[in-house]
């Protein structure tokens, strides 16, 4: 069961990168009294995401199972307050470790092919986000003009050492989606109906998240990591023709990771 359906990872690889920043700033904050901070920073490495498929009938790309295995590389790049990878373009423009605005652009989007429908594709996001202590609000609209919706995404992440060697990450949040997205990717037109497949049009949701995300430093440039992710599914979906009706989507995701 392979796909090369990447961006349904998004949230997964982001908590995988996201734990590995952490762990380079929990590394650099011991180290900085020694020796200066780089002011940049490349990441290389590679995980595996086991995940249950909420969606019904998708012809993309192998996506039709009720498990999905994906592969997902995990590369990120920074330089100054530039940082590229999953997350996509990240540039901060005011603050510091404590508190700090940056603007963000990124694909995003659930991508559905349903038999005798309008193929559902990801698309360029664009906004603004503020991080204040381990607090972190970003808001970005659909800039490529497919569902014109916009995104906000609250979280709270928690980063700490367990001894010398293992890590873990904690992380709870909420994802608001715009009735312009919902419509777009869970929604059903007139045109796509049939006596099987009904007219549906979802209005904006809301779905919570959490993750936990535990890993084992091997040396200063290797990390193994694993995790488990979770995310709440709200009836303006689970009621959408094209979903199985779950009211969880969960992953267990393992990965090893490398920093230059």
């Amino acid at each position: 069961m392979k796909t090369k359906n990447i961006l349904k990872y998004f949230s997964i690889t982001i908590s995988l990168l996201s734990y590995y920043g952490s762990n380079i700033a929990l590394s650099e904050e011991k180290k900085e009294f020694i020796t200066p901070p780089k002011t940049w920073h490349l990441s290389l490495g590679y995980g595996v995401a086991i995940k249950n498929n909420i969606r019904k009938d998708n012809l993309y790309s192998g996506a039709g199972n009720s498990v999905i295995f994906s592969q997902i590389p995990l590369v990120q790049i920074g330089w100054g307050p530039i940082s590229v990878g999953a997350q996509g373009l990240t540039a901060s423009f005011i603050g510091d470790k404590n508190i700090a605005g940056y603007f963000n652009i990124n694909r995003a989007g659930d991508r559905y092919y349903g038999p005798g429908m309008e193929s559902r594709k990801d698309s360029w996001f664009f906004g603004a986000g503020l991080k204040y202590m381990k607090y972190n609000f970003l808001m970005t609209k659909d800039i490529n003009g497919r569902s014109h919706g916009i995104k906000a995404t609250f979280n709270y992440s928690v980063m700490y050492p367990i001894g010398e060697k293992i890590f873990a990450r904690s992380s709870i949040g909420i994802e608001c989606f715009s009735r312009l997205y919902s419509d777009y990717y869970y929604g059903v037109k007139t045109t796509e109906s049939t006596p099987t497949r009904a007219e549906y049009h979802p209005k904006a949701y809301c779905a919570p998240g959490a993750s936990f995300f535990p890993g084992y430093k091997v040396n200063e440039e290797m990390s193994l990591l694993m995790g488990i992710s979770l995310k709440g599914i709200p009836k303006a979906v689970s009621n959408s023709p094209t979903t199985d009706n779950s009211w969880l989507e969960s992953a267990v995701i393992l990965g090893a990771t490398w920093k230059l």
